[in-house]
């Protein structure tokens, strides 16, 4: 498969993230509530975590980003009752510039929700959570830029997480303290991807055109937000990946199974199994056994056993699980991974969503997920 073809890959997860993203702020909203809007920039200056010794000799130097947010404030009691918290749902721009011409610069876009604890007083505690895509204006090539292993494409994903110290400096504005994680890469759809790791420091401010006060309510500690206390789960999902050796797209394919336990209001523990067939580790193994390299033709399917944490928040799922080999005759990276998933539930028994697999702090891959649940 051609370069522009695993662009076109990318593009098509990209969509999807997106589309859970509107859906998200489409199913966190209230019609019955005011939400004020609020609009904010901020300013960071961070560094580059040098992950992996190939990526080393372009990792020390100083990102500088600024981002633009615009966002709801949900007020409704039925928002409040999921997390003692009033939630911003929004979107953000965000440029950054590794301060680096092989590196180049990144244009960013990525929606998120970010629970604020103590909303309606004078200084306040926020998380937030983001995923979006990202275009990089400079990426690897082996004759002009050989040494950028971050970016084999100029489209890719991003995700961040950040927490803030928020402070009211009068009815309208409010100053703004962050320290963030952020996380680029193509979900190993097209080759170099050894991604980057960027935590930032930043300041900034929050503009809310009309002043709101946010209701003190009552903790109810004994409604029930979740009923299913107990869940099954089977699902099958897809994805691919691009070979720099064979110079096409290979397909990965998966069945994954597992048992959810509501632990928490929103919480829920889980344990799982799945099995992965991944056609390129195939065609290594026959190609590697044609050239003389390998006397044998091991099993390329995977099985695996993964146990993590879900938050489960209506129709939305976040959950990250840590996943180990149990049968594996192609020896992986590592013998362990882990996963990063979000699922949207459209029917009452039914989910789709997007999962990344990493080993450490490289992605494997991103996978496309229908899950049904018993």
């Amino acid at each position: 498969m051609t370069r522009s073809t695993a662009t076109g890959k990318i593009r098509l997860y990209c969509i999807i993230v997106a589309a859970h993203s509107f859906c998200l702020l489409q199913g966190q909203l209230p019609a019955s509530r005011f939400n004020p809007v609020v609009a904010g920039v901020h300013a960071s200056y961070g560094f580059i975590i040098p992950h992996a010794r190939i990526i080393e000799p372009l990792s020390h130097t100083n990102p500088r980003s600024v981002e633009l947010n615009i966002a709801l404030h949900l007020t409704s009691e039925d928002v409040w009752s999921y997390c003692f918290c009033y939630p911003r749902v929004g979107a953000a721009l965000h440029y950054v510039d590794f301060a680096s011409s092989e590196v180049g610069k990144a244009f960013a876009i990525y929606p998120y929700i970010e629970p604020f604890i103590g909303a309606g007083r004078r200084t306040s505690l926020a998380v937030r959570f983001g995923t979006g895509f990202s275009y990089q204006t400079t990426i690897y090539d082996e004759i002009t830029n050989p040494r950028n292993f971050f970016f084999g494409s100029r489209i890719a994903f991003i995700a961040m997480l950040s927490t803030s110290l928020n402070m009211r400096l009068n009815e309208n504005i409010s100053g703004r303290f962050t320290f963030s994680y952020n996380h680029i890469s193509n979900g190993g759809t097209v080759e170099p991807n050894w991604g980057i790791n960027y935590p930032l420091l930043g300041a900034g401010f929050d503009f809310m055109p009309v002043s709101f006060d946010f209701e003190e309510r009552d903790r109810n500690r004994e409604l029930v937000l979740n009923p299913d206390r107990n869940r099954v789960d089977l699902a099958l999902f897809f994805s691919g990946r691009e070979s720099d050796r064979f110079e096409r797209w290979f397909g990965v394919y998966g069945i994954w199974g597992g048992y959810s336990h509501m632990a928490g209001r929103v919480s829920a523990l889980y344990a799982g199994a799945e099995l992965v067939s991944d056609l390129l580790v195939r065609e290594t193994v026959w190609q590697d056994f044609i050239d003389g390299i390998s006397g044998e033709t091991p099993d390329h399917m995977r099985l695996s056993m993964l146990a993590g944490h879900e938050l489960v928040l209506g129709r939305f799922l976040f959950s990250q699980y840590a996943g180990v080999y149990l049968y594996s005759p192609v020896k992986p990276r590592r013998q362990w991974y882990q996963r990063y998933a979000l699922l949207y539930r459209f029917a009452p028994s039914t989910w789709m969503g997007v999962n990344a697999r990493s080993h450490y702090q490289e992605i494997d891959f991103i996978d496309l997920r229908l899950v049904r649940t018993f």
